[in-house]
């Protein structure tokens, strides 16, 4: 018997973004039962909600609603993230995969003590970005900091419960953010960058983390109570601005210093405006807090042969030719050993030298 048989009922929490892709992959392998797990209600800033985008974002949810019936999906909606919402919502699941963004980070702590109470087995929270790290130098809590509190919480509260998880790390994913936000102007082909750019940086493109969920999700006994770090290449800033600029310099790069940009942040922070997050991701890969691999663990791409890894510098230019990638879904991932040899994944052939 297989023994992924045994968590063959899934729950995606989150219809939108990354949930939207997890959960077309998982329904194309036609071996699970896929639940598609989502609020009654779309939580937009008041920003949003001034610009009269909100008719427009419910109006696309109901279409893929619409969608996910079509392909198999069940559909469970909930009016409040409670605990005892999610518990109604995660009966008779084995597997929840949480895809909520980050302002509902937060709200996973109800959705584990709900799938405690339902009887889950695996957890997934919401990271497929980097690990959060303290900077000394902010003066108050960074963005991320609410992913160490859910890490802690499956870690400390849940496991001895008996609900298993397994942490994603898989660094930026330049076609699922937008480049601008680390300082990449792909339309001008201009940049500004933030120090100078010399620290390594992890990247995955949103198809390869989607690949990588469904092939996690799909091996249970060998990922459970595991931290998983995927990264397709790792490149510094300076090499992915010579793509994004066409190895052009001059006034197509403009140079912030480092105290200047804190300065910023911390004035923009302080009144809530959004733009602070996009300095405070500039920040972040120059303090090198964007590299998953950071402090020398391994990498577990080996773990995953079946994923044809995109260089990021392959995904600025697909970016810039607006072209797709070509993603294929494995319905039956071969089964490993969780003790398969880990290695570090490079740039990639194409991209492996840069000289900057």
């Amino acid at each position: 018997m297989d023994p992924s048989c045994a968590f063959d009922r899934v729950a995606v929490v989150g219809t939108g973004g990354y949930g939207w892709h997890f959960l077309c992959a998982l329904l194309a392998t036609k071996r699970l039962h896929v639940r598609a797990v989502t609020s009654t209600t779309d939580t937009q800033s008041s920003l949003i909600k001034q610009s009269g985008l909100v008719k427009q974002k419910h109006t696309d949810k109901q279409k893929r609603i619409a969608k996910l019936r079509e392909l198999g999906a069940e559909i469970v909606e909930y009016d409040d993230p409670t605990s005892e919402a999610f518990a109604a919502a995660f009966s008779d699941i084995h597997t929840v995969v949480s895809a909520v963004g980050l302002s509902g980070v937060t709200s996973q702590i109800a959705m584990i003590d709900g799938a405690l109470a339902a009887g889950v087995r695996w957890f997934i929270p919401s990271e497929y970005g980097v690990a959060h790290y303290t900077s000394t130098w902010m003066p108050f809590p960074s963005p991320l900091a609410p992913k160490t509190d859910v890490d802690r919480y499956l870690r400390d509260h849940a496991m001895p419960r008996g609900l298993a998880h397994t942490v994603i790390y898989t660094g930026m994913a330049l076609d699922y953010l937008d480049p601008a936000s680390i300082g990449l102007k792909l339309a001008s082909r201009s940049a500004t960058l933030v120090g100078r750019g010399g620290t390594p940086v992890s990247f995955t493109p949103a198809h390869n983390v989607v690949q990588l969920v469904c092939d996690i999700v799909q091996r249970p006994h060998e990922m459970m109570n595991r931290t998983i770090r995927f990264a397709s290449s790792t490149a510094k800033m300076r090499e992915l601005i010579k793509v994004a600029t066409n190895g052009e310099h001059g006034e197509r790069v403009k140079i912030v210093c480092v105290d200047e940009a804190k300065a910023k942040f911390c004035e923009l922070a302080k009144h809530q405006d959004p733009r602070a997050f996009q300095i405070y991701s500039r920040l972040l890969i120059e303090e090198g807090l964007g590299q998953i691999n950071r402090m020398n663990e391994p990498l577990d791409n080996a773990m995953f042969p079946d994923i044809d890894a995109e260089p990021v510098g392959r995904t600025l230019e697909r970016l810039m030719e607006h072209s797709e990638p070509n993603v294929q879904i494995n319905p039956t991932p071969a089964h490993r050993t969780a003790s398969a040899k880990s290695v570090t994944d490079g740039l990639g052939r194409r991209f492996r030298d840069f000289n900057m």
